[in-house]
């Protein structure tokens, strides 16, 4: 019988590789299981026909070996079958010690990937936690951040009202003081005129006293010629009665007298009353020359200080003469010393820009202003341009047709589309209008946020006033009393919140939901930044309080159609807000200008509205707006994006002229370290300050400035800067944005 050896499994063969994954290991044992059983059951059939031809054999050798014994036989089956137990046996405990090692390296495998796997669990759940609890940090360092930067923010906003509210009380009190001076000086003027009146009655009346003196003296004289006839008479009689010899004398005494007689007496002849009546006369006349001569001083300095007070620009009207006529009076005193100044016209306060002046060199100019935008508190992401306005030149550009986030110097778009779009000269109305019910009004809000509960407002010069409105209406009511308001914001529609605001931005210190009603900008306070929640609701609230009704319901609700109106106030005009929304960057009132704007070009009183209404200005004003996105008017919006390249168009029209009516932006741009958002931010320097005048933009990680800048050389540029990836504080980017534009005020650059 031939043996077939039971299949071993080789030593040499590769351990199945670990994988990463249990469900592979796990695999792999099931796949070597199955070739295990595979070679089982070939093995078994293989020893099967071994089996079948051994009996064959078996047989053919039992037929042909008949003669052996069986008990031979027998043995030598029995041995051949213990020898194939004892072959299958050791095949079976070789295939368990594999079966076994391989379950051992399946177990070692799949501990080992679940090991790996949990290690792997464990990582990334250590590094989700670190990821976490790192992104907690940086939101609570940025809320922090944040915080801190609206606190300052706050505060830089406080101050700069407070220095606004000083400036206002200082150029009150310097109205003040000139309107008091004005007066005193008319007051002045009519005393003078006053008193010359009664200097000129006194010469009158020492004259008529002179004159009655000089009657009396002539009278005097007239009684003295007769007595000394009389005299002489007598003196001729007894002269007659003596010598010959005296006959001269008596000629003589005779021509004496007829010398008398005409009016011309010797002051020997002359008794000592008409000696003193002549010296009382003449006393008389000196005491008169000298009143005259001090009324001349007067009149001389009076003349000078006139002459003073009109070279500084105070003009007084001074009649002295009592008539319009220059010529000097004929019995005016004549004073050879006396010598006026010489008037000239005076010199203008701000000269006009040379024609002359030298344009910066492009590369010079890079040279000067590249290290200064490359600090590290820009960030990256910063684009510029500068552009000399009287030839359109480009002499710096870095990205300038990149859009980025604009912040608030988005308001120069939505200026220069106010004052195109609407006529300068236009007013917002404000209307009471009769409710459906009796003693109830409806205020229509007209989309003018200036509208003031104190007269005059503290915080738009110019504004209407709650107080006139409510006056038109109680007289328009003949008394009857008010017992509810209703507040109709229909003129405005959509969202109050543009598409990214922040959940802080409205009501804020700087913003407030958008109505077509509100009072003081929507703030609580006049004069405060805290803006309110519901600006129709406190309209409502002030105009029942100035009708006397101040526990009247207010509500919100829409006019009756055809209503009789009560009462109207106007706005100051379109270009004074644009001014005001520029100077203070006042997100209600450039957002209300913006709805206006949409209004007049036939578009919703949206954000969407507005929107589109300021691209379509822009456009039809001839700029190019490629890049140009705005989800609101007033640069609030994250979402906002407007290439600085379009930013320096708007300014360059402003300043040139290029555009009818841009040039009025140019008023409403702060002027650096003097008024608006600029107050207090200027960069040492020969251009500092006063030669900036910009508009700001703030925001989280957004630092901008555009406008205007007057070189050394006296050469006008146009430029803007918007940093809107910065990394620094707002105090620090704001410092780096005011050291560019020194340097160029600074920077002849050639």
């Amino acid at each position: 019988m031939s043996e077939q050896p039971a299949p071993e499994q080789s030593a040499e063969q590769p351990a199945p590789q670990v994988t990463d994954e249990a469900a592979e290991a796990r695999r792999a044992a099931a796949e070597q299981a199955a070739a295990d059983l595979a070679a089982v059951k070939r093995w078994a059939a293989e020893r099967a026909a071994a089996e079948r031809v051994a009996a064959e054999d078996a047989e053919r050798a039992a037929a042909a070996q008949a003669e052996l014994d069986e008990a031979d036989v027998e043995r030598a089956r029995a041995e051949q079958a213990a020898a194939d137990l004892a072959a299958v046996r050791e095949w079976a405990a070789q295939q368990a010690a594999a079966a076994r090692a391989a379950e051992e390296q399946a177990a070692a495998e799949r501990a080992a990937v679940e090991e790996a796997e949990s290690a792997r669990v464990a990582a990334e759940r250590a590094a989700v936690e670190q990821a976490e609890a790192e992104r907690a940090a940086a939101e609570r360092a940025a809320a922090d951040r944040v915080a801190a930067e609206r606190a300052a923010e706050e505060e830089a906003a406080g101050q700069r009202a407070a220095a606004a509210a000083a400036m206002a009380a200082e150029r009150a009190a310097i109205e003040q003081e000139t309107a008091e001076r004005a007066a005193a000086d008319r007051a002045a003027a009519a005393d003078r005129a006053a008193a010359e009146r009664r200097a000129a009655a006194d010469r009158a009346a020492a004259e008529r006293r002179a004159e009655a003196d000089r009657a009396e003296a002539d009278r005097a004289e007239a009684d003295r010629a007769e007595a000394d006839r009389a005299e002489a008479d007598r003196a001729e009689a007894d002269r007659a009665a003596g010598e010959r010899a005296e006959r001269e004398d008596r000629e003589r005494a005779q021509a004496g007298r007829a010398a008398g007689r005409r009016g011309v007496p010797e002051r020997a002849a002359a008794g000592p009353g008409a000696v003193g009546a002549t010296a009382a006369a003449s006393g008389r006349r000196r005491a008169e020359s000298g009143r005259g001569g001090g009324r001349l001083v007067k009149v001389l300095a009076a003349a000078v200080l006139a002459v003073v007070l009109v070279a500084a620009g105070v003009v007084l009207a001074l009649d002295l003469t009592g008539g319009g006529d220059s010529t000097v009076a004929e019995d005016a005193e004549q004073v050879p010393d006396a010598v006026l100044p010489e008037l000239t016209d005076p010199s203008p306060v701000l000269a006009p820009l040379s024609a002359e002046a030298p344009v910066p060199d492009p590369t010079a100019l890079a040279a000067v202003l590249t290290p200064l935008l490359a600090d590290p508190v820009f960030g990256t992401d910063l684009s510029a341009q500068v552009v000399d306005v009287a030839t359109g030149q480009v002499l710096f550009d870095r990205d300038a047709t990149d859009p980025s986030t604009p912040a608030s110097t988005a308001k120069l778009l939505t200026a220069l589309a106010a004052v195109t779009t609407l006529e300068p000269t236009d007013t917002l109305s404000t209307t009471v209008v009769a409710g459906s019910a009796p003693g109830e009004v409806v205020l229509v809000g007209g989309g003018d946020p200036t509208l003031s509960t104190t007269a005059p407002s503290v915080d738009y010069p110019g504004a209407a006033t709650v107080a006139d409105l409510a006056a038109q209406v109680q007289q328009a009511l003949g008394g009857q009393p008010v017992t509810s308001v209703v507040v109709d914001n229909s003129l405005f529609s959509g969202p109050l919140t543009a598409q990214g605001w922040g959940a802080d931005d409205a009501p804020s210190t700087y913003a407030a939901p958008v109505t077509a009603t509100a009072v003081d900008g929507a703030r609580q306070v006049p004069g405060n930044t805290p803006r309110s929640g519901s600006p129709g609701a406190d309209a409502g609230a002030a105009l029942a309080a100035a009708l006397g009704a101040p526990d009247a319901a207010v509500r919100l609700g829409a006019a009756p159609a055809g209503a009789r109106t009560l009462g109207s106030v106007e706005s100051a005009p379109v270009a004074r807000l644009v001014e005001q929304a520029l100077t203070t960057s006042d997100n209600l009132l450039t957002e209300s200008l913006a709805r206006h704007v949409a209004i007049a070009r036939g578009l919703p009183a949206t954000f969407d509205g507005a929107g589109q209404a300021i691209a379509a200005a822009l456009a039809e004003a001839g700029l190019d707006t490629t890049g140009l996105a705005l989800s609101d008017a007033s640069g609030l919006s994250r979402d906002d994006r407007v290439p600085a390249g379009l930013l320096v168009d708007v300014v360059q029209a402003a300043a040139d002229g290029s555009i009818p009516d841009a040039d009025l932006l140019l008023s409403g741009l702060p002027v650096a370290g003097y008024d608006g958002t600029l107050t207090d931010r200027t960069a040492g320097g020969p251009g500092s300050p006063g030669t900036v005048r910009a508009k700001t933009g703030t925001l989280l990680g957004v630092n901008d400035l555009a406008g205007t800048v007057q070189t050394a050389d006296g050469r006008l540029l146009a430029f803007a800067v918007l940093a809107d990836g910065a990394t620094g504080s707002i105090a620090a980017t704001e410092t780096a944005l005011d050291v560019v534009a020194a340097a160029l005020a600074g920077c002849g650059c050639r």
